[in-house]
């Protein structure tokens, strides 16, 4: 089989000639070239940054033109050169069996687009939140209902998720990872302990508006101003556009000793950085299937998230897998923080649930619900 995936992931080359990403991306194409004897990833071609991971070796990359601006600006400026872009996908569309689009994108909408019109195979996978929020776009809203009319046909629709009921008739509900079967059996980690004093908190993801470290940020502040001892630290893992903003106003809050930016790291560097802390605090205004959450697990970290997307039924009830905590509300994650670090907590017990939990989500078992929504 001929596997062909379309996507909005900015990706670089190196001077050998092997194409690198980021985040998630490149693990799940790994994943996804067990599926076939061929793959062609047609990406956004950009410039190398921090924590790269290497894409299939044997993956043929089709690198495209990066969009300039953002949000409506990067949109007219797609739609002006729509020519350009349906060209150069189609081309490689119409020489595979199956298409693969992650979406919402504008890039990857046009992978799905064209693959209908040359009649080919497609699997969209839907990686937003699917409930409408405060975040979502005209575009969100545009795929969300195109995938509604193609679902139940020849062609999978997939959105990350959990729950009983699926997310619309014919859609089927998909975790999201970056974690393989290799990787949790390389981490052993120290399932016996409890807090370490002070305390220390990890936030895991994309330095972006709708992560919600501001609230994070206010919510450190408010426990310092009413003497709460002692002050847990924090370690921000991630870059992204918002990150220089988030330094100032860490500063202005007077938190800078207590708050760690540490960039974008690798696969290794953010183990290392998980393994050191005692809770992943996850402060979102929307998510779909964090796979930070995972991660944190993996490394038997219990997660502070707020209840949006998928969080519920990762973390589970209240001490499960963690807790959960309104997004958008300063007070309400200072008073979450506040009970975790002081309540009692069989923290052994719920570390190894944590583990457990991550152990039965790998890129191995995400794969397998790939084929089988493709199979069937």
């Amino acid at each position: 089989m001929r596997l062909c995936v379309v996507s909005l992931k900015q990706c670089w080359q190196d001077p050998r000639g092997r194409w690198w990403s980021y985040g998630g991306f490149p693990a799940q194409m790994d994943a996804l070239r067990t599926l076939c004897d061929e793959m062609t990833i047609v990406i956004v071609e950009s410039h190398a940054r921090p924590g790269g991971m290497p894409l299939p070796a044997d993956a043929r990359v089709v690198p495209l033109r990066s969009p300039r601006g953002a949000d409506l600006t990067r949109k007219l400026w797609v739609a002006a050169r729509a020519p350009y872009y349906l060209r150069r996908i189609a081309a490689e569309v119409r020489g595979a069996d199956l298409v693969h689009t992650p979406l919402p994108g504008d890039v990857s909408f046009l992978g799905l687009i064209v693959s209908l019109l040359v009649r080919r195979r497609v699997f969209a996978l839907y990686n937003g939140s699917w409930e409408p929020n405060a975040q979502t776009t005209m575009m969100n809203r545009v795929t969300r209902q195109a995938m509604r009319a193609l679902a139940g046909g020849r062609n999978p629709m997939l959105a990350v998720g959990d729950g009983p009921v699926p997310p619309a008739p014919g859609i089927r509900w998909v975790f999201a990872t970056s974690l393989t079967d290799a990787e949790i059996r390389a981490n052993d980690p120290e399932l016996d302990r409890g807090l370490s004093t002070p305390p220390r908190m990890i936030c895991a993801g994309r330095l972006s508006v709708e992560k919600g470290i501001p609230v994070l940020l206010r919510a450190m502040a408010a426990l310092r101003d009413e003497g709460f001892a002692p002050l847990p630290t924090l370690v921000v893992a991630g870059d992204g556009p918002d990150r220089e903003p988030l330094e100032a106003l860490a500063r202005e809050l007077r938190c800078s000793a207590l708050v760690r930016f540490a960039g974008q790291l690798d696969r290794e560097g953010l183990n290392r950085e998980l393994a050191q802390a005692d809770v992943c605090v996850h402060p979102s205004h929307t998510e779909g299937y964090c796979k930070a959450w995972l991660d944190a697990m993996a490394q038997a970290l219990p997660v502070l998230a707020t209840e949006v997307g998928a969080a519920r039924g990762v973390v589970g009830g209240a001490g499960e897998r963690g807790w959960l905590v309104p997004p958008g509300d300063p007070a309400a994650l200072a008073a979450a923080i506040r009970r975790v670090l002081t309540e009692p907590h069989d923290w052994p017990a719920l570390r190894r649930r944590c583990r457990e939990f991550a152990a039965s989500r790998t890129l191995e078992a995400w794969a397998e619900q790939i084929r089988s929504a493709c199979a069937t």
